[in-house]
């Protein structure tokens, strides 16, 4: 038998004393190379392909003498091979079964406020909207819920809003913003952000003079795309706050301004930003240990 074949078998029957807290999917992805200095072992992690490089002396297995002109001393190889294994298995399960914590949590969701802020800001500034502040404000306002989740500052700031100045981005955000509370299954306050955000909406919608007109192909067609969007970001981004997956909900205040093309601009600019999201937390915000056996 090879040694990668024999590395390969080590590695499943190692993880076949685990079967209980691995994915089914994990042993049959596991796969074994090598190249002159280091074994190769890579699987996959949901959709995403991984890999860790292991030094050959770290293993030591039978080799033919006829072969190779050297004499291997095997005493011990079982309980070193064994154990080497077990740290190779060690670090895959702690890489698969691995959250994604980041270092600071108020910084992390601080840098994705400022930059929707700012996208927002930039989206606007080509739009004929009179009244650029409100949209602008509400995006601000979510350091009230980031400072605190269990207040309920933002909430009430909608609602004072929705009072003063009844916008129709404050409609549509609140609009998408209750239907990701109602099937929250654990939220702090949760009954009441669901009456706040609804009164909201029935003051938007008694203020605003809301009417489809010659939007109604435009508005289906937004609204499709912002399920698809949604289904996206649940997929592949994991945030702990609603917040962050209601962006979609500007591109309708954009079409009731008569900013069609901004709308759709505002749609392509949501599907960027899990892609930013992403990668700063992978740059900046997560934490990666690896062990000193791997390269």
């Amino acid at each position: 038998m090879s040694k990668i074949k024999s590395l390969q078998y080590l590695l499943l029957d190692t993880l076949n004393k685990r079967k209980n807290i691995i994915s089914a999917d994990l042993a049959s992805s596991l796969k074994v190379k090598e190249n002159n200095s280091y074994y190769i072992i890579s699987w996959k992690e949901k959709l995403e392909q991984k890999e860790i490089r292991v030094e050959k002396n770290k293993f030591i297995f039978y080799q033919r003498n006829d072969i190779v002109n050297k004499t291997l001393d095997l005493s011990g190889s079982l309980t070193f091979n064994n154990n080497n294994a077990d740290l190779i298995i060690d670090n895959i399960l702690k890489k698969e079964k691995e959250v994604n914590k980041p270092l600071n949590f108020f910084k992390k969701y601080l840098s994705q406020i400022i930059i929707i802020a700012a996208m927002l800001t930039a989206a606007l500034s080509f739009t004929n909207v009179q009244n650029k502040i409100i949209p602008v404000l509400l995006i601000l306002f979510l350091i009230f819920d980031l400072l605190e989740k269990k207040k309920i500052f933002f909430y009430f700031a909608i609602t004072l809003i929705s009072l003063l100045k009844p916008d129709k981005y404050v409609l549509f955000y609140s609009i998408f913003l209750i239907l990701f509370n109602i099937i929250e299954p654990i939220y702090f306050f949760k009954k009441i952000k669901i009456l706040l955000l609804s009164f909201s909406i029935l003051l938007n919608f008694y203020f605003l003079d809301i009417s489809l007109g010659t939007f109604i192909d435009h508005f289906i067609i937004i609204l499709i795309l912002c399920f698809i969007i949604t289904l996206i970001n649940f997929t592949k981004y994991n945030s702990n706050y609603n917040w962050v997956y209601c962006m979609p909900a500007f591109s309708f205040g954009f079409l009731f301004n008569n900013e069609i093309m901004i709308s759709y601009l505002w749609i392509i600019n949501c599907l960027l930003m899990p892609v930013i999201f992403n990668y700063l937390d992978k740059k900046f915000f997560l934490k990666i240990n690896t062990s000193p056996i791997f390269e």
